[in-house]
Parts: C-alpha cells; sequence; structure tokens
C-alpha cells in the first residue's frame, strides 16, 4: 500500500513463510489515527408515520484514533409528504482493519415540516373559500426536531484515501414514536492525512 506510515511499517514486508503475518499486514489500518476527510452518503428511510423516503447527508470526518472517529454534516431526509433539514453528528467504534465493522451513536439537529391532514380543524388552509372541505391539508412546522441513533454498518478502503462504508440507524426523534425512523445507506469518504 503507498501510504507512507504504512510503506514504512511494512517496508520489509512480513516473510511468506508466516500466513497469520501476512493477514495481519493486509488488513492493518492502524496508520489512520488522525486523518481527516470528507464524506457524501445517502440512504432509504422509513417511518411508520409516512413510509418511506430518503436521506442525505455531506460531512467531515475525523480519526481520533485508528480506531473511534468523530463526525458531522449537513443531512436532509425527506418523503412522500415530510422533509428535514439539519446538523447530524455522532461517534463509531470500529476495528482498525481496512475491513472495518463499526458500532456508533448520533444524534440530529433540524427543522421538520410535514402535510397533514386539516378537514377537521375549522380554518380554510387551501383558501378557496370552503373550510373544512374533504381531504384538505396544511403543513406543520417543527424548528426545534432532534433525535438520538444507535448506528451499525462497515467500512471498507477501498485505497488509502478513499472508503466505502455502509450503515442502518435507527432515529428515536423528540416528534414521538409515529416519527422515529429506520435508515439504511451508504456513503463516500476521501480522508487525507
Amino acid at each position: 500500500m503507498e501510504h507512507p506510515e504504512y510503506a514504512e511499517k511494512y517496508a520489509e514486508g512480513v516473510p511468506k513463510s508466516d500466513p497469520i503475518g501476512k493477514v495481519k499486514q493486509a488488513s492493518d489500518a492502524r496508520f489512520l489515527s488522525g486523518a481527516e476527510g470528507t464524506y457524501v452518503s445517502a440512504g432509504a428511510a422509513y417511518r411508520s408515520s409516512t413510509g418511506a423516503g430518503f436521506v442525505a447527508d455531506v460531512g467531515s470526518e475525523n480519526y481520533l484514533t485508528s480506531y473511534l472517529t468523530q463526525r458531522i454534516s449537513l443531512s436532509g431526509a425527506a418523503g412522500w409528504d415530510q422533509a428535514s433539514i439539519g446538523l447530524d453528528s455522532g461517534l463509531r467504534l470500529q476495528t482498525p482493519t481496512r475491513l472495518a465493522p463499526f458500532v456508533g451513536v448520533g444524534g440530529y439537529v433540524g427543522m421538520n415540516w410535514e402535510t397533514v391532514d386539516a378537514d377537521d380543524d375549522g380554518i380554510d388552509n387551501d383558501e378557496d373559500g370552503s373550510t373544512d372541505e374533504l381531504g384538505e391539508e396544511d403543513t406543520e412546522y417543527d424548528l426545534t426536531m432532534a433525535s438520538i441513533y444507535p448506528e451499525v454498518g462497515a467500512h471498507f478502503w477501498w485505497t488509502p484515501h478513499a472508503r466505502l462504508t455502509g450503515f442502518g440507524r435507527y432515529w428515536v426523534t423528540t416528534d414521538g414514536r409515529e416519527s422515529d425512523a429506520w435508515i439504511v445507506g451508504g456513503g463516500l469518504a476521501i480522508f487525507r492525512k
């Protein structure tokens, strides 16, 4: 591998007669401590109240150690009649290997808006001169929606600087259990050191 720290550490390589050492050398990613990068990710979301949707974010991630990362991003989510935008942040604990399973915890703070049925609220929401007509809808805004979530997934180092990630999360929101969401997605990160 052409990463300078890795190349220096394994300049002589492991003898062919040491298969365990070869596996260790091939999977070693301890050189990542201190690496910084940017990432994009996207995925599918499911909420029991609104059904399927999608999520996307762009942000930065830092390796605090070879096995612990910290990330922050601008994140958005949208479904059939609901959308949200805000900041997402989290920590991931992983193996210091090229194929690195991880567990994590994160949080999201943002603004949420959704379309709701309004055919029984006594207001002419669509301003057509009729109050509480069948199928009338309104938009509700929540300027302080937040969630916390556990996360599981895996990273795969495609090159010394490019990493692919797959993840699964369960958002527990401040808007109640009907707004909780399952999220499954993937991303690409580019690192420098």
